[in-house]
């Protein structure tokens, strides 16, 4: 298959990991930068700082969902984990099964929302870690709904990310975690979420657009009927 015509060096191209990450109700995404590309094996690059390689768990055979833009429309294929090659550089085997199509826009609510947020500097793994720890304790039978530390903010929503301003500085690519409280009675919505775009407003405020990459699937369908009641 021409992969060539779809995957060009330096292109930023989004993995969904499968397997086991689904079978738990759970989505997750990693984005990477195409470094080069040879017949059917892709070489890509992780932007979460060094050796994020070693911090994310991939195996031999790993399987992931790679899409991207082309052309004006999405394209999508699959993919396994092949090896890795330094700490920020691995390749993916490539499946014969590229297909395009019509990427399906996420429904958006401009609303305001307690949330509690965190974007100290750290590492792929770490951050990882207390997103499973938070998950645990938000999510244990004697875990009280307590909502402290909650702050009112305006955003704009969707169950793939959400829009809001922050003080200065941020980063593409920079991992944050959010805890959203959708005032429906139960534990707040809890995910890793990546700088994709700052915009600034002044020296002291900017926006910035975050794609949520680590996620309870349910949490994204509590967030789907939050913005279908609100709407």
């Amino acid at each position: 298959m021409n992969y060539q015509r779809y995957f060009k060096s330096g292109q930023q191209l989004l993995l969904k990991a499968q397997n086991d990450t689904e079978q738990k109700g759970r989505t997750e995404f990693l984005t990477v930068f195409v470094v080069s590309l040879e017949e059917d094996s892709l070489l890509l690059s992780l932007p979460y700082g060094a050796n994020a390689v070693d911090q994310y768990p991939f195996s031999e055979g790993l399987s992931f969902e790679i899409s991207t833009e082309a052309m004006g429309l999405g394209v999508r294929t699959t993919g396994s984990f092949k090896e890795k090659i330094d700490g920020e550089k691995f390749t993916l085997q490539l499946n014969p099964d590229l297909e395009m199509f019509q990427r399906r826009i996420s429904q958006r609510f401009d609303c305001q929302l307690p949330i509690r947020f965190s974007r100290a500097a750290k590492t792929l793994q770490t951050m990882r870690e207390i997103w499973e720890k938070n998950l645990e304790a938000l999510h244990s039978p004697e875990a009280p709904l307590v909502f402290d530390g909650f702050k009112s903010c305006r955003v704009n929503i969707s169950s793939g990310g959400m829009r809001f301003s922050i003080k200065p500085p941020a980063d593409q690519g920079e991992l944050c975690l959010i805890l959203i409280n959708l005032e429906d009675g139960n534990p707040p919505v809890c995910a890793i979420a990546e700088v994709v775009w700052i915009c600034m407003q002044d020296e002291s405020v900017l926006t910035a657009g975050m794609r949520f990459s680590n996620i309870l699937s349910e949490d994204q369908q509590r967030i789907d009927t939050f913005i279908a009641k609100g709407k």
